[in-house]
């Protein structure tokens, strides 16, 4: 016994032995196994394409446009994902929105023969909210009860509630639109809370531009300090030699780029951009040499050698491919493709319809490969879209298509044990490859400053991993819990003191109730955020603490996050001069962010985020261990009814009148959304901030298609393929990053 206890502890000591569900994972794999990866993907994707190829789309303006489209549909696709972890579905939701906002129209109307209740805003607004939670308990209720489907019993919920509406709507107003809520009592009050709007043409901050572009750089920093600390091994005593050599390539890597800003001559951007590339990499090397041990020299693994120069001659064929499509093809051509049109492309689309359904009767009879319809498929999709492409179209596409292949699959090689260091700065080069190509060729500004500074960073961020993984060990267990040091407390205090003073002053000022509750509470969270911040930098430099990891990820995404709201809700001068465009953001924006940040935290955080993956799992075996099934189905039906009820308002507030189908259908829209950002049919598995993404993604390609003049009949389209290729790239990623290496 003693033996085998011995061998078995040797075993487990291995970074890569024993039982993979015990494993420590690296952040980047623990980033890859989350569900809404996919939906991150996509999201990053499809504003890549909507940034590149429509002009207002990057702008606070184009920005404001999609999140107000993706913030209705949020509000209600947070609670329901949560609501299908939990194993369950609503299809009432979407009518649910609009019921609740016909509801508050009508009680607080006096209109048409035989007139509304005419009661104050006061009250018909909370009765709208007892309405919806009773109907919430209803569904859940019935289903409990009954064991009937959730999908059965939320399906004649809908049918009421869209019965109830035209009926209701036409016996009080003989017509399918109640109106006149700007009428009813107390109207400003509430108006101030779900109608509320903030006019950024009314913000001027001449300093915007160096407070986001600061926040964003050190909140990157300090990102990739936090993502360094969780991955790599911390050494018993810190090297102080290795925090200098960190200092001096800091201090050049800060020159060069300071340099690089004020200069324009081509030598000079080279010179200078070298030396800031360098800096940064001497800078990183310093800090891995600092605070980490030395990484063991791992021999390359052979059984992975002829995979690995697959990977590697396939990427670096996609991208030379890439820019021999690029050069091949007139960019100024903006004829329609027309490849195999007329005869030859009926012929072939035609047998490509064809050749596909006979393959797939073919593979379900086991006579050919499952993969053998798609030769068919391929085969029609090359006359079809012929016909919709133009020839520069079909020369970005294929250009970023075979780029982002070739750099896929460099990853891939770089990720091998042994070839890692190697294949990873030679994905580096590949993406400065591109950077300097698509510099060239390019004639927008975007192209060829925005888009060629970011393919540099990014290049320059791999060079920068490389180097730590040549120098540091990796982790072989996860960093403790962060504990808060003694700053936080006070920053804490901090908080709540300013905010009570700013919302004081702004209430003084009359600027509104809830206008002065929001800002006191955004600047006293601020106050408290920097403070939090001061005390984690604090305890990383001058302390031994290793568990700072996370508390600096959250101090990096926090410092990113308030870079780029600086940058949307606040217009500097010159802008106002050049623009006579006004942005706004409404409350629902607000709303939206506030309960994807709440549904992530309930399900992370809270005893019932972990009752509703139990009752989404197994109900009954949930039950046997003491978790209330019951109960905590019902309140997740009740949450999304409130949801829809909140919604309503916003809906009803904005425009002061409300048809009598508005909602109806939607809660397609929010199962749909909530699986795009990771949430399984079968319940147990998902998560609201990818929910929350699904819901930005739709709302990019709804305005990003307007934006860009497209023929917005195809948005269905795009969104249908969008959803197929998240839930596949979802799988596919997690997958492979679960797999223990």
């Amino acid at each position: 016994m003693a033996e085998a206890t011995t061998t078995t502890d040797s075993a487990d000591s291995r970074p890569d032995a024993g039982d993979e569900r015990l494993a420590h994972r690296g952040p980047i794999q623990q980033l890859l196994t989350r569900p809404e990866i996919g939906a991150l993907i996509g999201a990053v994707g499809v504003w890549l394409l909507f940034w590149l190829v429509s002009a207002p789309f990057g702008t606070a303006g184009g920005t404001a446009n999609y999140l107000d489209v993706a913030a209705t549909l949020g509000l209600m696709a947070v609670p329901v994902a949560l609501l299908m972890i939990g194993g369950e579905f609503d299809l009432s939701s979407g009518s649910m929105t609009g019921a609740t906002a016909v509801i508050v129209v009508l009680l607080s109307s006096d209109t048409a023969e035989l007139g509304g209740a005419g009661l104050s805003l006061h009250l018909a607004v909370p009765l709208s909210l007892a309405f919806a939670l009773a109907i919430g308990w209803f569904n859940g209720t019935l289903v409990d009860k009954t064991s009937l489907p959730s999908f059965i019993v939320t399906l004649g919920t809908f049918f009421i509630l869209i019965g109830a509406k035209l009926g209701f709507t036409k016996l009080f107003t003989n017509r399918v639109i109640a109106e006149g809520l700007d009428r009813s009592g107390g109207y400003e009050f509430w108006d101030n809370i779900f109608g509320a709007t903030w006019i950024r043409n009314g913000h001027v901050w001449d300093d915007r531009d160096w407070a986001w572009g600061g926040l964003l750089i050190i909140g990157a920093v300090v990102l990739v300090l936090g993502t360094m600390e969780l991955a790599y091994a911390r050494r018993e005593h810190p090297n102080v030699g290795g925090y200098l050599v960190s200092a001096i390539g800091t201090a050049a890597g800060a020159i060069g780029f300071i340099l690089l800003l004020e200069q324009d001559g081509k030598s000079s951007n080279w010179i200078f951009g070298i030396i800031t590339g360098a800096g940064v990499l001497v800078a990183v090397a310093g800090w891995c040499l600092a605070r980490y041990q030395r990484a063991e020299r791992e021999p390359a693994q052979s059984e992975h050698g002829p995979r690995v120069v697959r990977y590697l001659i396939a990427g670096l064929l996609g991208i030379a491919l890439a820019i021999v499509v690029a050069v091949i093809i007139d960019s100024e051509n903006s004829d329609r493709l027309d490849f195999l049109t007329g005869t030859p492309g009926r012929t072939v689309l035609a047998l490509g319809i064809g050749a596909t359904g006979v393959l797939a009767v073919l593979a379900a009879l086991g006579r050919v490969s499952v993969g053998y319809p798609a030769i068919g498929a391929a085969l029609a999709i090359i006359p079809a879209i012929s016909y919709m492409v133009t020839v520069q179209g079909a020369r970005a596409i294929l250009f970023g298509v075979l780029a982002i292949m070739g750099l896929v699959l460099l990853s891939l090689a770089a990720n091998r044990r042994g070839l890692a260091v190697a294949f990873t700065l030679l994905t580096s080069v590949g993406i400065v490859v591109l950077a300097f190509f698509i510099q060239s060729e390019a004639d927008s500004r975007k192209l060829r400053v925005e888009l060629f500074t970011a393919l540099l960073l990014i290049a320059l961020l791999l060079a920068a991993s490389a180097v730590a993984r040549l120098i540091a060990a990796r982790r072989t267990s996860a960093t403790p819990a962060p504990t808060p040091g003694p700053l936080s407390k006070i920053g804490a205090m901090i908080g709540l003191v300013a905010g009570l003073a700013f919302a004081i002053i702004e209430l003084a000022q009359g600027d509104g109730i809830l206008y002065g509750i929001i800002t006191g509470v955004v600047k006293g969270g601020i106050a408290a955020f920097a403070v939090y911040a001061i005390d984690v930098v604090c305890r990383t430099l001058f302390t031994s603490d290793d568990s700072v990891g996370r508390s600096l990820v959250f101090v990096g995404l926090g410092s990113v996050m308030l870079g780029i709201a600086a940058k949307l809700m606040f217009i500097t001068s010159e802008e106002l001069a050049a623009t006579r465009a006004e942005t706004r953001f409404g409350v629902g924006v607000m709303l939206f962010l506030t309960f994807a940040v709440l549904g992530a935290w309930i399900l992370a955080r809270t005893q019932f985020g972990n009752w509703i993956f139990a009752v989404g799992g197994n109900k009954d075996a949930s039950r046997s261990v003491g978790v209330p099934a019951a109960r905590t189905k019902t309140t997740l039906f009740m949450l999304v009814s409130a949801s829809a009820w909140i919604t309503g308002m916003v809906i009803a507030f904005r425009l002061n009148s409300v048809q009598a189908n508005v909602g109806d259908g939607n809660e397609f829209r929010y199962i749909i959304v909530a699986v795009v950002g990771g949430c399984l049919l079968t319940g147990g598995y998902g998560s609201a901030i990818g929910a929350a993404i699904g819901a930005v993604i739709w709302g990019m390609i709804t305005s990003g298609i307007g934006f860009a003049t497209w023929n917005s009949d195809w948005r269905f389209l795009v969104l249908g393929a969008l959803l197929l290729v998240a839930v596949l790239v979802n799988n596919y990623v997690r997958s492979q990053a679960e797999k223990v290496r």
